[in-house]
């Protein structure tokens, strides 16, 4: 009649038994053959319903158990997983190291652990510094930030240093250009670590051929803190946030005999966006500022006009922007006489 083993057809052979008595007694009990009848009904009733509702309960603690076994081992196999991948890993990085690469053994959480150790403030910034004579530094990722007295660098070598300098020289951020490139694959060490080559993208030099002599030779443009230390021109980003220094050029870079003050920072914000070190929100930001102290503070109208001819002539605002400058120097001065 049913199917199973022997405990399972014993407790289903239970069940019946038991449900069949407690029927045969509460009709012996309602055709009059006493009221103990009634009792064993009762009590084979509640027997018989305890003792079914026993094998679902096993049931149930059988399939927990089960699910239990079933998630364990699927943890174990993904703590496997990841073990051998921390290992291939690893395994990669010491294979790298003996082929030279020594930045490979840098991961995000390690470089966390160096931020800590030498108290680098929360706002610290990423830049690739190209070459420092004085500290010894060659294509080097590294972190910056700063405090009232020092500017901090957490340099990325084979292994991890700090370099302090007084902000007293650190006021000028200086530019270079025409820095003649020697080696094309000079940044090779940074851009094949597992880690630091993404991280580090965007701050790469950008390169560009010149005819010299008659052979064509790769160049790149480089900003200079400090005594020495020149960096990517987009890492100029970071050091500016750092420190708030200010861009200065030399007289071979920017005719003063020509243009004005506020060309001249203009100028200079143009440099800095067109180096990757601004973004276009921020040189927009920067402009409308000087273009708006131009208009106020500038006592003659043809210093004003000459000015605002020159940026549109150098393609550093549009010409929609001086129309409006000039509008708005207008109703200033107007204000001005009423």
């Amino acid at each position: 009649m049913f199917r199973g083993n022997t405990k399972t057809k014993l407790y289903l052979w239970t069940i019946v038994i038991f449900g069949l008595l407690s029927m045969g007694c509460l009709g012996g009990c309602i055709a009059g053959f006493g009221l103990s009848f009634g009792y064993v009904a009762f009590g084979s009733f509640i027997f018989a319903t305890v003792y079914s509702q026993l094998g679902t309960f096993k049931d149930i603690n059988a399939q927990i158990n089960e699910q239990d076994a079933l998630e364990r081992s699927v943890r174990k196999q993904k703590e496997s997983t990841a073990f051998s991948a921390d290992r291939k890993l690893q395994k990669k990085w010491e294979e790298d190291a003996k082929e030279g690469n020594e930045l490979n053994h840098y991961t995000e959480k390690n470089i966390k652990k160096y931020l800590v150790e030498y108290k680098a403030k929360k706002e610290n910034f990423r830049v690739l510094i190209d070459s420092s004579a004085k500290y010894n530094i060659n294509k080097c990722p590294a972190y910056v930030w700063s405090d009232k007295k020092h500017l901090f660098l957490l340099l990325l070598e084979q292994k991890a240093r700090i370099v302090t300098i007084s902000r007293e020289k650190t006021g000028v951020l200086r530019y270079e250009t025409g820095v003649v490139i020697t080696d094309m694959e000079e940044y090779k060490k940074v851009k094949d670590s597992v880690f630091l080559g993404s991280l580090f993208r965007e701050l790469y030099p950008k390169y560009y051929k010149k005819t010299v002599n008659g052979l064509t030779t790769f160049m790149k443009n480089v900003f200079i803190i400090g005594e020495d230390i020149a960096i990517t021109t987009p890492s100029a980003r970071g050091i500016i946030k750092a420190t708030g220094c200010r861009l200065e050029l030399t007289n071979q870079q920017i005719d003063r005999k020509r243009f004005g003050g506020y060309f001249e920072e203009i100028y200079k914000e143009n440099l800095l966006l067109k180096e990757g070190a601004y973004t276009q929100e921020e040189y927009k930001g920067k402009v409308r500022e000087l273009l708006a102290g131009l208009a106020e503070h500038e006592e003659s109208l043809e210093s004003f006009q000459k000015t605002i001819y020159q940026l549109v002539q150098y393609n550093m605002i549009s010409l929609e922007c001086a129309e409006f400058y000039m509008e708005f120097r207008g109703k200033k001065q107007e204000g001005k006489k009423g």
